[in-house]
């Protein structure tokens, strides 16, 4: 029988991964995609890499004299929950997930924006992590920077972000009722992300270009609208920074 508390920490982690205190700036600019974190990482001053594992790859350099860390930090909840985990102890004070969405309403189209006013847990890994009542929250301030950023660009919509980890059983009866509870969206990863990021009491917030629409059925991964709108968040979302 196991008579450790635990198997492994996050600190545990990255002392094996070489990495030291003050590596990492106190923002972070969080994507799913690899693409999208290499969009990011274009913009930084003398970047060094953090750390690569299991094919996750942190840099951290320098945006107008600012500090600031970028990476890919999971494409489905239970890896979105320990890289999170993993910035958090590292020192990141506030996390901005640059991610993408399903619609959940007729009017939302291909290449909007949805900027998560509260989040939905409908995925497994955060169970680990806090009971089923618990209230994740986003910041209010970084949500409210990520506003202005981001109305110039296009439509942006505010709302509920309902987070699954069954991309293939997002059935009317299940949707619908995620509907009900005041979600406009749905992804994979938004609730680990933030329901972590409270547990350490980090500042986190998301904001999610639209790739699909469950309601009209419009599939939107290969739209050039859905592109250009990845494109221009990794190339605006560094106002944030000049903003904190």
């Amino acid at each position: 029988m196991m008579r450790r508390d635990i198997h492994l920490k996050p600190k545990d982690l990255l002392n094996s991964l070489q990495f030291k205190e003050g590596d990492f700036g106190k923002v972070a600019l969080v994507s799913g995609q690899q693409q999208r974190a290499k969009m990011c990482l274009q913009k930084l001053e003398n970047p060094v890499k953090n750390f690569t594992f299991l094919g996750y790859t942190f840099w951290t350099g320098f945006y107008r004299d600012k500090k600031v860390t970028v990476g890919n930090g999971g494409f489905y909840a239970p890896d979105s929950a320990f890289v999170t985990e993993l910035l958090c102890v590292g020192g990141i004070d506030a996390l901005i997930r640059l991610g993408s969405c399903g619609a959940l309403r007729e009017d939302i189209s291909i290449g909007d924006y949805i900027l998560a006013t509260h989040i939905i847990r409908g995925d497994g890994a955060t169970r680990y992590y806090v009971k089923d009542d618990f209230k994740n929250s986003v910041s209010d301030n970084l949500s409210s920077k990520l506003q202005a950023i981001f109305e110039p660009l296009g439509k942006i919509h505010r709302g509920g972000v309902w987070t699954t980890d069954a991309l293939f059983r997002e059935t009317k009866d299940i949707v619908n009722s995620y509907i009900e509870r005041g979600a406009i969206a749905v992804d994979m990863v938004t609730s680990p992300f933030v329901t972590v990021a409270n547990l350490y009491g980090k500042k986190a917030a998301a904001i999610l270009a639209v790739s699909d629409n469950l309601i009209t059925g419009s599939l939107g991964f290969a739209d050039f609208r859905f592109f250009e709108a990845e494109m221009k968040m990794a190339d605006v979302i560094f106002n944030i920074v000049d903003a904190m």
